[in-house]
């Protein structure tokens, strides 16, 4: 690895294969990732991890099927997931990173984000601290075509646009390294699509790159003005080109990453409408207006200016029923940002009460208080692994619970009768008679219906691998 002082500016490339498709419940077979300069020179060597798979938790068939990454495989090739989200932690912190992947912020990164608190490190300062950052070539890709698609072959279904990486690979000529559904593979083709569209759309690539940052970014916001701007984002769907117009009213009161906008797709007339109607208040109608627009996942928001009529006749983008919609905005603009803003106050997540089956999921309940944090650092210290791991408690009652599951998963050693006892009894729970045989039907079905060979092996040796938990 490369030492921290020495380094400039630089990318590090990464992907996950995972079990499933949930990062809150499923767990990461496979970790890959490539550091480059800012050329995109490759600056260290590929690394490539595997997981094992935790003693509590059992993969979907389904995913096992599309990359090919078994339990026996991992659990022969990986780590103990405590030392993998270490090792991560460690090369994600290196100084002046730009942290990108291709759908990462909406994928990988959450599960980056769920493993390091499963595992006591931070879920959030890795994208922000050391001058680091994070970027989503997935989302230049969905600009690049609304924007600037000259240069670039772009992959389409019933004539509308599909931004698979696959497909774009192909499309664009982009096979050396491409394997589908492999970790390193993916991080390879990555690159390669970046490239092209530094070296097609130089002004385009130049631009959403300085504006990945929220300090960037937050300068073309002027909530002192009223302003329209165009949004793209996977929310709109690929059939609608990915675009929106919004308009911002304010910053989320509890919240200062998320920007609170309205839909101008939605008529400013409905709207008005439903504050007259009693009967239409409430909170699901009126929020259905609104646009919550998170500024630590690197939106794309540009000026509306910057698209050309030659791109809004391409997209066949209704810009006239923007404007208009956001000209009757302006004439009720305090009125409904006054309404929005007094019913939002109120509208707070419930989370279920913290237990043993439902704590790896809570990670946005809370941040952990301070007193806690200082405690997680002895937890990854192996010196007091043997010391401190039956003394140590916490504030939070998370981190009790994570903390015992932790034990249980990475140290059993450490656990005590009553300790054993009492995550066996978890494990029976999860593991419980009605879900083991609806998992083994699930898996009967997909050998029903296969052909490959390496598929029907891999499936047959996750029925064996259930007959030895």
């Amino acid at each position: 690895m490369l030492e921290k002082k020495k380094l400039k500016f630089n990318f590090l490339f990464y992907d996950y294969e995972t079990f499933g498709l949930n990062p809150k419940k499923d767990r990461i077979a496979q970790f890959a990732c490539i550091r480059t300069d800012i050329d995109f020179k490759m600056i260290e060597s590929p690394i490539v991890l595997y997981c094992k798979v935790p003693n509590d938790y059992l993969p979907d068939p389904q995913a096992i099927t599309i990359h090919n990454i078994s339990p026996c495989i991992v659990n022969l090739k990986g780590l103990k997931e405590n030392e993998f989200a270490n090792y991560i932690n460690q090369i994600f912190l290196y100084p002046n990173t730009c942290i990108l992947g291709y759908n990462n912020i909406n994928f990988d990164d959450e599960f980056s984000k769920f493993l390091f608190y499963r595992n006591f490190y931070d879920s959030y300062s890795w994208f922000w601290k050391n001058n680091n950052s994070r970027w989503d070539i997935l989302n230049l890709v969905r600009a690049c075509y609304v924007l600037r698609p000259n240069g670039i072959l772009w992959p389409k279904i019933n004539n509308i646009p599909v931004f698979n990486l696959e497909k774009m690979a192909i499309s664009n000529n982009i096979i050396t390294h491409y394997k589908p559904h492999d970790a390193l593979s993916d991080v390879y083709t990555t690159i390669s699509i970046a490239k092209l569209i530094k070296k097609k759309q130089p002004l385009l690539y130049k631009y959403f790159l300085k504006y990945r940052n929220k300090k960037e970014l937050i300068k073309i916001i002027n909530l002192s003005k009223i302003q329209i701007l165009i949004h793209i984002s996977n929310i709109y769907k690929n059939k609608d080109n990915n675009i929106n117009c919004i308009t911002p009213l304010f910053w989320h009161p509890k919240n200062k990453n998320i920007l609170i906008t309205f839909n101008l797709i939605k008529s400013i007339h409905n709207f008005l409408e439903i504050l007259q109607n009693k009967n239409k208040l409430n909170k699901k109608n009126i929020f259905s207006y609104i646009q919550y627009i998170n500024f630590s996942k690197s939106p794309l928001l540009i000026p509306i200016n910057i698209l050309k009529k030659t791109d809004v006749q391409r997209l066949n983008f209704n810009i006239i029923f923007y404007i208009n919609n956001f000209i009757e905005l302006k004439k009720n603009f305090l009125k409904i940002k006054n309404f929005i803003k007094f019913n939002l106050i109120n509208l707070q997540k419930v989370y279920d009460e913290t237990n043993i089956d439902n704590v790896d999921e809570q990670l946005y309940k809370n941040f952990f208080p301070y007193e806690d944090i200082l405690k997680f650092k002895q937890i990854h210290n192996k010196k007091s692994i043997k010391i401190n791991f039956n003394k140590l408690s916490f504030k939070d009652k998370r981190a009790n619970i994570l903390f015992f599951k932790y034990r249980a998963r990475n140290f059993p050693c450490t656990l005590n009768k009553e300790e054993k006892k009492k995550w066996n009894i978890y494990q029976k729970n999860i593991f419980n008679k009605n879900f083991l045989n609806n998992y083994i039907l699930k898996i009967k079905k997909l050998l029903k219906n296969q052909f490959c060979k390496k598929k029907i092996l891999i499936l047959k040796n996750l029925l064996k691998y259930i007959k030895n938990l």
